[in-house]
């Protein structure tokens, strides 16, 4: 007999909510993961679960994490302190959905009769209180202020589901940010990186270590564990030369050498020196920097004035 088994194939959907928009700037989301300074074997974890920018990260629950082979509860408390650290969060747990109470009256109403109320005897009906009359005469009335209410009336009384809704309506909403998509798109040739265009078109050789976002037409890249900066026609705009860096924002950067950081502009002039602890991408003229264990807030035109926070 022919084997009539057949083995089907079901498309994977993914988990996550695409209509879900971190409520973050689009320089932020698409830094890469290096940026959160995290532990290589978390870094690692994190790759292996093809998540790669700050996007990836804050546009998933908690419970996605677990997703991840062999990631932990350690791993995540690791993740959420660079995130915290930067004034980032994952994405809240979707709320779990009200059981309304009629529907709750309505079960009970099903329920079978066991038979075990018979034993029990039967309370006699209590005599129904007429209420009393309201009092139709003219007499002036007590001028009493009725309290304010706070809370929606609804013809059937008081909605607290409508007051939520309500207060939802008159909070400030964040706008919404929208994540850019580039025009180029990572390539790896052995094991090297480099960049085609939409096309599958190679625009930039694979020769780095690893490659970054475009931010204009800056990207950051890796090589021989130094990072330096490329335009969009693959030519050296800065060479390779510090140990951390992050993209340009607003035309500065934030590089770490000799252990510490600082910013620099386009033309690699240091327009911050070098003797902080970290730093946070320029927005609005002004950034965050951590010294001594402190943040503090640093408006890039003025360097020496630093107001610290924490």
């Amino acid at each position: 007999m022919a084997n009539n088994h057949r083995k089907f194939h079901k498309n994977k959907k993914s988990f996550l909510d695409e209509s879900y928009v971190p409520p973050f700037g689009a320089n932020v989301l698409q830094q890469s993961i290096d940026t959160l300074k995290l532990s290589d074997a978390v870094t690692l974890k994190l790759r292996s679960g093809k998540i790669e920018t700050i996007f990836d990260v804050v546009r998933r629950e908690e419970k996605d994490f677990y997703r991840i082979p062999t990631f932990d509860k350690k791993n995540l408390g690791e993740v959420k302190n660079a995130l915290n650290n930067r004034r980032l969060f994952l994405k809240p747990p979707a709320p779990k959905p009200e059981v309304k109470e009629e529907a709750k009256k309505e079960v009970e109403n099903k329920k079978p009769n066991t038979g075990a109320s018979h034993d029990k005897p039967v309370a006699k009906a209590q005599p129904v209180q007429q209420k009393p009359k309201e009092d139709k005469s003219n007499k002036p009335k007590e001028n009493v202020k009725p309290k304010k209410d706070k809370r929606i009336l609804d013809p059937d009384g008081i909605s607290e589901k409508r007051t939520k809704e309500e207060r939802e309506k008159r909070r400030p909403q964040r706008p919404v940010v929208e994540h850019v998509v580039d025009k180029y798109i990572k390539i790896n040739k052995n094991n090297k990186w480099g960049f085609a265009d939409r096309s599958g078109k190679e625009v930039i050789r694979p020769e780095y270590d690893e490659v970054f976002q475009f931010h204009g037409d800056i990207c950051c890249v890796e090589k021989n564990e130094l990072f330096g900066y490329i335009d969009r026609k693959g030519n050296v705009i800065i060479e390779p030369q510090y140990e951390m860096a992050a993209s340009f924002s607003e035309g500065y950067a934030c590089v770490c050498k000799g252990g510490e950081c600082g910013y620099i502009d386009v033309n690699n002039n240091v327009v911050v020196p070098f003797i902080y602890e970290a730093g946070t991408p320029v927005v609005d003229g002004s950034c965050r920097v951590k010294k001594l264990g402190k943040w503090g807030e640093l408006h890039i035109d003025k360097p020496d004035e630093v107001r610290w926070i924490i």
